[in-house]
């Protein structure tokens, strides 16, 4: 079978220096079940926020073609600059699929609606199989954002957005999500259930990329890592939907009564510098931002750290990919997730949960797993073993792929295309 995959946002096998994602790793399956898939994305990197190099597409593997779509770029996940290059994207799409034969099957990501929406039309008029992958739930991630007492006129301003949406899986058969969470919300935007919807979260296999723990160490030293210390990680964008306000005064707290622990932050984002001038303003000397790490470095990160934090201040009810990641490498979570992500961290355990934006409950959880030791070691034991059975890439992934070949099964067959 031939597959387009509609997404923007997800690095590519030829991207350098970032760490594969869920459609990766999707791709990677079905190339290996012999399948070939065009995966239509755009030449802005959404997640280091730079232009891609676009010479290195040489290094797709066989039956992966990769289109690449001219966007704007954006600084700000929340912002209209990047309203814009989804637009953008989202007409290049369009244009590009009515240009060219059908597949048997289409996966596209949601967000973006319109995308989607251009997708689900495609499909209907073609008789291709469309499976929407939810890994967002726009417009209500931007509606949590805004002020408690500005929500109505927030609610009035994305009202085409939600009009939208619900068009989206009014229309859809076929749903995916990476949390219960996000397919309960999304089936409440049609009429029926979906003929056929899944939860496949967002797995990880920390040995995709070749190199040992390691390898990123000396790098990692020279940017003010340290081994003889406990460390507590994140990893992500520095943005506003990060709850890092809290951890630093979590953070001044823990100072003067845990010297040996250290937070170590690593990504960029519009609020690092921020952030920065914040640590500095309250003294802290147990708080180092890394920057962007590459594969390498952030392996080794993870690989010598105590525990990882999930640090979210809104859309507290998905289950984003840094969780999984921290589990694969057996660390505790210190999370501040609602829904079926805390339902597991509390009962498993697979850590400590706290209340967003909340720096009591945090320094809370904090202790909780730096002075208990044994709490620590059955946290350590149940993340890897919660790891294998449920998030893990090389459970995830087949069983995805082996839906998606039963959902195109029935496509008339089209006249093969060469990659």
């Amino acid at each position: 079978m031939h597959f387009w995959l509609v997404n923007p946002f997800d690095p590519l096998p030829s991207d350098q220096g970032v760490r594969p994602m869920r459609y990766q790793m999707l791709v990677a399956e079905l190339l290996r079940r012999g399948h070939t898939v065009t995966w239509l994305s755009s030449d802005f990197l959404h997640i280091p926020k730079v232009y891609r190099r676009t010479e290195t597409l040489a290094d797709l593997p066989d039956g992966l073609r990769a289109v690449l779509f001219h966007t704007r770029p954006y600084r700000k996940n929340v912002s209209l600059a990047r309203l814009r290059n989804h637009h953008e994207y989202a007409v290049a799409v369009r244009r590009w699929m009515d240009r060219n034969p059908s597949p048997d099957g289409i996966i596209v990501s949601y967000p973006l609606p319109d995308a989607a929406l251009d997708c689900l039309r495609y499909g209907r008029a073609h008789g291709v199989p469309v499976v929407v992958d939810v890994q967002d739930i726009w417009p209500d991630e931007f509606l949590s954002l805004a002020p408690r007492r500005l929500r109505w006129a927030a609610r009035l301003a994305l009202t085409p957005m939600f009009r939208r949406s619900r068009e989206v899986f009014t229309l859809a058969e076929n749903c995916v999500a990476v949390s219960q969470h996000y397919l309960r919300v999304v089936t409440m935007r049609r009429d029926a259930p979906f003929p056929y919807s899944r939860v496949y979260y967002l797995g990880y296999d920390p040995d995709i990329v070749e190199g040992d723990d390691n390898e990123g160490l000396p790098d990692l030293l020279a940017r003010g890592f340290t081994l003889d210390t406990t460390n507590i990680v994140f990893v992500g964008t520095l943005g506003t939907t990060y709850d890092i306000n809290t951890l630093l005064e979590a953070a001044q707290v823990i100072a003067s009564e845990s010297p040996r622990v250290r937070f170590f932050l690593a990504g960029e984002g519009p609020m690092r510098e921020t952030w920065e001038a914040k640590a500095r303003a309250l003294g802290l000397q147990n708080v180092t931002f890394l920057g962007f790490l590459n594969v390498t470095r952030l392996r080794a990160l993870l690989a010598h750290s105590f525990a990882g934090l999930v640090a979210l201040r809104g859309n507290l009810h998905s289950i984003p990919n840094k969780p999984n990641e921290y589990m694969a490498f057996g660390l505790p979570l210190i999370s501040s997730m609602k829904g079926e992500l805390q339902h597991l961290v509390d009962s498993e355990p697979l850590g400590v949960s706290y209340e967003a934006q909340n720096v009591p409950s945090l320094v809370s959880a904090l202790r909780r797993l730096i002075e208990d030791a044994d709490f620590a070691a059955l946290c350590r034991q149940r993340v890897r073993q919660i790891f294998a059975e449920r998030f893990s890439a090389r459970s995830v992934y087949p069983a995805y792929a082996g839906d998606l070949e039963r959902i195109c099964a029935s496509r008339t067959p089209v006249e093969e295309v060469a990659l």
